[in-house]
């Protein structure tokens, strides 16, 4: 635990996890507040779907864009500004304008996360980045997990029309967060957009998460639909909690020489419970098993990303990963719905494709890590 000391030491970087943590809450809150406003306006469960789909859309192109332009704008300028879109998508929710609110609400979240990431991999010493990574990655799943409730209780007590108004105002809250600890501007290095191994690199890892985030969809939807709510809640909670309790202990021994092999292994054991899950296996169990290996995959994927992409790039390319995830997970639920007795096994089949193309990636001699320095990043 000595590695969460020396990185809560830095008030810079404690601003900055605390940013991330903040961030978060308004991703967690957004989806399920469009949908309550949906259905208190009067309108049907559809017509919150569409709704939810629209946000969700917006949301990818959201973050994909912010990350390409943190390496040519400052965190602590552009986060706010998108910030600001968000009071505006609050407002066009409350007059009516649902669909061109919940796209703009989508698209204006903050991408905190990966601005935070991004500093992280230029800020903190290779040792102990593995801890870092861990933290960000726990405190973005407490923040997606508290969005909900926030929602939901302001819902309970009739108030789920000002809900728009404090999911914005807490993306406006986890920008200034970062502003304050994220002054430095990346510049664009020298050779960036190069094709090469590096590039291809990035490509594997970037896939791989999307196959991660195939199978949270089918378990979105197939584990509601095959089990009472109160295991299908008792298994979601299992797994967030089995995620942090994985990344914290983990974080805090793992060394950035075995980035290949906890990805190899996270993604390989992800592939195996999903065939365990098509072949009957329960939710409870799973949950726990799947929240484990996710975060061997996730510290894994964050420590080899750092080996393939220029410091200045990572927003950037962290960011297409959450995008790929989010509409990973959008597939898989999708698929769920009209394959569900196939789903698990799909699944399955994309993780195993996605392990080998990174057992295949590991092995190659070209790997090296990511160049640092004043060419890389200027303070």
């Amino acid at each position: 635990m000595r590695t969460y000391g020396r990185l809560l030491s830095s008030p810079t970087t404690t601003v900055s996890l605390v940013a991330a943590l903040v961030g978060a809450i308004p991703i967690g809150m957004w989806p399920l507040t469009i949908v309550l406003g949906a259905l208190d306006a009067g309108g049907t469960g559809a017509d919150a779907g569409v709704l939810a789909a629209v946000f969700g859309v917006g949301n990818a192109v959201g973050v994909v864009s912010q990350g390409a332009l943190l390496s040519r704008v400052r965190a602590a300028v552009l986060l706010p500004l998108f910030a600001v879109l968000g009071i505006v998508a609050a407002a066009l929710l409350s007059g009516g304008v649902v669909l061109a609110g919940a796209a703009l609400a989508g698209i204006a979240i903050p991408a905190v996360t990966p601005a935070v990431r991004g500093r992280l991999a230029t800020s903190v010493p290779g040792a102990d980045r593995p801890g870092a990574y861990a933290l960000v990655n726990v405190l973005f799943q407490a923040g997606i997990a508290i969005g909900p409730l926030v929602a939901a209780a302001l819902a309970a007590g009739g108030l789920i029309g000002v809900a728009p108004a404090i999911a914005a105002g807490g993306g406006l809250v986890a920008a200034g967060l970062l502003a304050v600890a994220h002054r430095s501007r990346l510049e664009r290095p020298a050779g960036a957009v190069r094709v090469g191994p590096m590039g291809r690199g990035a490509l594997v890892l970037i896939a791989a998460a999307g196959a991660a985030g195939f199978g949270i969809g089918t378990l979105q939807v197939l584990v509601p639909v095959r089990s009472t709510p109160a295991m299908a809640g008792a298994a979601f909670a299992l797994l967030a909690l089995a995620e942090v309790a994985g990344a914290v202990l983990l974080g805090g021994r793992a060394r950035p020489g075995r980035a290949f092999r906890m990805l190899v292994a996270g993604t390989g054991g992800m592939a195996l419970l999903y065939v365990l899950l098509q072949l009957g296996l329960a939710p409870v169990p799973a949950a726990v098993a799947l929240g484990l290996a996710t975060a061997v995959q996730s510290l894994g994927s964050a420590l080899a990303l750092d080996r393939f992409v220029p410091p200045a790039r990572i927003p950037a390319v962290f960011a297409v990963q959450v995008a790929l995830v989010i509409l990973g997970a959008a597939a898989g639920s999708f698929t769920a719905g009209v394959l569900p007795d196939g789903a698990f096994a799909i699944a399955a089949a994309l993780l195993a494709v996605a392990g080998a193309a990174l057992l295949g990636l590991a092995r190659r001699p070209v790997l090296r890590p990511a160049p640092t320095g004043p060419r890389a990043v200027a303070r």
